[in-house]
């Protein structure tokens, strides 16, 4: 039973009560009778009036009660519901008594029929009221988790290269604001698709679809496409298993894309999308474009870091040719140590970069001492041994790279405590500068110098496990001897990984507590 009817019936039911006679109601309009549904058998007795008459009883806005000729009366009451006017009508009996009971009783009905009309017309309002409050209510409450909803995406959400997991975040959250099957982010070079939701979409039909779209005048001019019923467009035919959609256009700085919601076609009725819908989807598509934007910003800074560091390399090396390559070398042996260890993949990110940067403090210290064909005298050694705080002053402000400084400032510390430049020992010295020690020590001790020939590789081994618990951290050189075939592997094959790509992963992300990347491609062993 639909809601009037429903309506209908309580008012008839109201009616009866009052009255103790049946009514029947009208749809003013269209003289219909509404109630009862189906008419009974003696009610011969209602009268049959034609549309015009009804519109003229309800412009008066009055009770009408007429004395029939059978004896009875004819009570109509005209009422207001949301929608339209109804009618009630009813007969019934006059009471036995004198002959000016037909007077006395027709005044008593319009007195009593006003009061009931009135309350009728007051319960009327305080039910529209009441819907009008419940519905604000739901309003309120899907603007609310949908603040709530934002709000926490914004916190969770990650800034870095791959923007497709937060994208996706966003798509798994949109779909039960706007009502959709299916949501989808479409980038404009049709590329890389994100779909979420219960329905799935292919890719390619994604693509078909956004084909037949992207050229709409609506899309191209608003930038919001409403398609409520897809069989009535001209492209619907190629898509019988939707039934409405809606896409959104999302600008970034130097790119765009669409977030696309479709509802799928079954037996049931499919309401289509409604301009509400277009209000829930927006804040996520504007979040997605801010996503996008940040990541070309991203781009950008870390192409300015990837010159800057490339920059500072190339002085290191002009500093000091015969140390040509030792930077890349450590960071990729350290990765590689870092890997046997465990190392999460935003620590090994740390690691390499602070490979590559841990001698940039070498710029600092004077040719004759940084490139001294012999032996250093304790002056000049006293000066080399600076390198690490010079690079760690040169590094500091760098925010993005703050937590490579450990790193670079202790990588000649010892566990014996007997290294530079604080002294530290054991667990006090960072892990990073621990797994660096050992990598920067087999690289240097590996590699000719103008003063020595590099030593042998077993014997740079034996150095090395020799030395476990004094100057090296024990466990990073028992991880050490379990890889030494890739480490040389690495030592053989030289220079090969780009400097750019070594980078992929270096910018924080300013959303998270360390403000690290999760995904730094780091570069294997192997070349």
């Amino acid at each position: 039973m639909s809601s009037l009817s429903k309506h209908v019936r309580a008012m008839a039911t109201v009616l009866h009560e009052e009255f103790l006679v049946p009514f029947r109601i009208y749809d003013a309009a269209t003289a219909t009778q509404l109630w009862p549904v189906e008419e009974r058998r003696g009610d011969s007795q209602f009268l049959t009036d034609n549309v015009g008459k009804y519109a003229s009883l309800v412009g008066s806005r009055k009770i009408q009660v007429n004395l029939l000729s059978s004896g009875k009366f004819q009570l109509r009451l005209p009422f207001i519901i949301a929608g339209g006017t109804l009618i009630a009508e009813a007969v019934m009996s006059r009471i036995a008594g004198s002959s000016d009971d037909a007077t006395k009783e027709q005044w008593r009905l319009e007195r009593w029929g006003q009061a009931v009309l009135d309350g009728l017309l007051q319960v009327e309002l305080m039910r529209s009221q009441r819907s009008a409050e419940d519905d604000l209510k739901r309003q309120l409450k899907h603007a609310w988790e949908l603040n709530l909803t934002i709000e926490r995406l914004i916190r969770h959400i990650r800034i870095h290269r791959d923007v497709g997991a937060s994208v996706g975040k966003i798509l798994e959250a949109a779909p039960r604001f706007v009502g959709a099957g299916c949501l989808a982010w479409v980038p404009g070079n049709l590329d890389a698709i994100k779909v979420r939701g219960e329905m799935f979409l292919a890719d390619d039909d994604l693509r078909d679809l956004t084909k037949a779209l992207r050229h709409e005048p609506a899309l191209r001019e608003s930038g919001l496409l409403l398609c409520p019923n897809v069989s009535e467009s001209k492209w619907g035919v190629d898509f019988p298993q939707l039934s409405s959609v809606m896409v959104m256009t999302v600008p970034s700085r130097n790119s765009f894309g669409w977030v696309i919601a479709v509802r799928a076609r079954s037996e049931a009725a499919v309401v289509g999308f409604r301009t509400s819908d277009a209000a829930s989807l927006a804040p996520f598509a504007a979040l997605i474009g801010l996503i996008n934007k940040a990541s070309e910003r991203y781009q950008e800074t870390k192409d300015v870091l990837v010159g800057l560091t490339r920059s500072l390399a190339s002085a290191v090396d002009a500093k000091d040719p015969y140390t040509y390559g030792h930077s890349e070398r450590v960071a990729r042996i350290a990765v590689e140590l870092g890997r046997e260890l465990h190392l999460a993949d935003d620590e090994l990110s740390d690691v390499y970069l602070a490979g590559l940067l841990h001698d940039i403090g070498k710029i600092g210290i004077r040719d004759d001492v940084l490139c001294k064909h012999g032996p250093l005298t304790p002056e000049e050694t006293q000066h080399m041994q600076q390198h690490p705080e010079i690079g760690h002053a040169i590094l500091k402000d760098l925010h993005q790279i703050s937590s490579l400084l450990p790193g670079v400032l202790h990588h000649h510390e010892r566990y014996d405590g007997a290294g530079y430049p604080a002294k530290l020992a054991g667990e006090q010295i960072p892990r990073i500068a621990r797994i660096l020690a050992v990598a920067d020590s087999y690289d240097a001790m590996s590699t000719s110098r103008p003063y020595r020939q590099g030593l042998a590789p077993d014997r740079v081994d034996a150095t090395l496990i020799a030395g476990s618990g004094q100057q090296w951290d024990p466990r990073i050189i028992e991880v050490f001897q379990r890889i030494v075939p890739r480490l040389r592997s690495i030592r053989e094959h030289g220079l090969g990984e780009s400097l750019r790509q070594a980078l992929d992963g270096a910018l924080r992300d300013t959303g998270s507590s360390r403000n690290v990347p999760a995904n730094l491609v780091v570069p294997t062993a192997t070349v």
